[in-house]
């Protein structure tokens, strides 16, 4: 008699493997572009769940990347963040975490709780001249069109944390399940740094129902530069959180389709 494999059927223990945690383990090869800007700082202190408080400065940063991991394919994202602290750490916090792959979405947001979501994203470099922009459902979210203006000094290795809080939605529609803070702990070696120039209409951000980054208003560029580098990340539970501090901000991780049938707030359609 035959042996039947269903590859739905169970797993022996040395196949149980989680390969988010393996891949992000090995190097992520990346090529960015990054942006950061001071925005006003009720905005910065609006859009942070507890127990994060805000930062010294109201800082934003976003990051366009082509990524590459070791076995999968490569892929884009980006990260939109407001610069957090919790404690005596500091940080980023995620608001916006787009990709172009559904595999990256799942392992990230699984594993580490990242706010992550399928989009279009564009990372492209020619010669000294870089583009970049997010579109997603129909909505262009960010534009970057820029130059390479010269080198930077390359900063030593580093380790940045991103803040992301880990819940499921329950499933009778009460709530959220279990939630904790997650510290992504980023281990960094920059293989290429440059200063891009930063003009008027550099960087452009645009409205959607779903992914409001607009109000997340630009009062000063710092700096735009395009980067090549490896990453290992780590991530760890900081802390379990009280559901009732998270259910205000659920709309930030899950979208909200109820809104893309709501007429357009008249600020958006000044």
């Amino acid at each position: 008699m035959s042996t039947i494999t269903v590859r739905y059927g169970p797993r022996p223990p040395q196949e149980r493997v989680d390969h988010e945690i393996d891949a992000t383990k090995a190097p992520i090869a990346t090529e960015a572009v990054t942006i950061t800007y001071l925005t006003d700082p009720e905005i910065v202190a609006a859009v942070l769940p507890r127990p994060l408080e805000p930062a010294a400065e109201p800082l934003v940063r976003i990051q366009l990347q082509r990524v590459r991991i070791e076995g999968m394919p490569t892929f884009t994202s980006a990260v939109f963040s407001v610069t957090a602290r919790h404690g005596d750490i500091a940080g980023d916090y995620p608001l916006f975490m787009p990709q172009s792959t559904e595999q990256s979405v799942t392992g990230g947001r699984e594993t580490f709780g990242e706010p992550k979501k399928i989009a279009r994203i564009e990372v492209e470099r020619d010669g000294d001249r870089v583009t970049a922009g997010v579109d997603r459902l129909g909505h262009r979210l960010v534009t970057v069109t820029s130059r390479v203006t010269g080198p930077a000094e390359l900063p030593p290795d580093q380790i940045n944390t991103e803040f992301y809080f880990k819940f499921l939605r329950a499933p009778d529609g009460n709530g959220i399940t279990d939630p904790h803070l997650v510290y992504g702990e980023y281990h960094r070696h920059y293989e290429v740094l440059e200063n891009l120039e930063n003009t008027a209409g550099t960087v452009e951000l645009g409205e959607s129902p779903l992914d409001p980054v607009a109000d997340i208003v630009i009062r000063e560029i710092r700096s735009i530069s395009w980067c090549r580098r490896r990453t290992v990340q780590v991530g760890r539970i900081a802390e379990r959180v009280p559901a009732e501090w998270l259910l205000p901000y659920v709309h930030q991780r899950y979208d909200d389709v109820a809104l893309l049938a709501a007429p357009r707030p008249e600020s958006a359609r000044a």
